[in-house]
């Protein structure tokens, strides 16, 4: 792996049973987003994304669907600062706890790996898979 290729860690999630589509969009994008963004950057995350999977999209998909409310993914330099942010006191008392009202915890998801670009700015990605060693 080049020293510039990011790991990219996702994660997809169910909402916690007790909260609607809504109530759970707006926590999550509201709340839940400003409540984490001083401690992902403290760790050293590259780039945080909320993928919403709301219901008005899924429903026009005519293929089985997996049914996530939606999937967070996380840019780091190293897995390492990744891991370090979930030993993090702030972690421990504060973000995990709206984490347990937000998510079924339970039914997480969670891969890690490289992003290998086939299309990028609607051209073909040329010669990048032999950069990965």
């Amino acid at each position: 792996m080049s020293n510039d290729q990011l790991i990219r860690i996702t994660v997809c999630a169910r909402r916690n049973p007790k909260l609607s589509e809504d109530e759970f969009n707006d926590h999550w994008a509201n709340k839940h987003g400003p409540l984490i963004t001083s401690w992902l950057q403290k760790h050293n995350c590259v780039k945080y994304v909320q993928y919403h999977t709301v219901s008005v999209h899924k429903s026009r998909l005519t293929q089985s669907t997996l049914s996530y409310d939606g999937i967070a993914d996380f840019w780091y330099k190293s897995f390492e600062d990744f891991e370090r942010a979930y030993e993090d006191e702030y972690y421990l008392t504060v973000v995990k706890k709206d984490e347990e009202y937000l998510f079924d915890m339970g039914s997480l998801e969670v891969t890690a790996g490289v992003e290998q670009p086939v299309i990028e700015g609607g051209k073909a990605v040329t010669g990048q898979a032999a950069n990965r060693a």
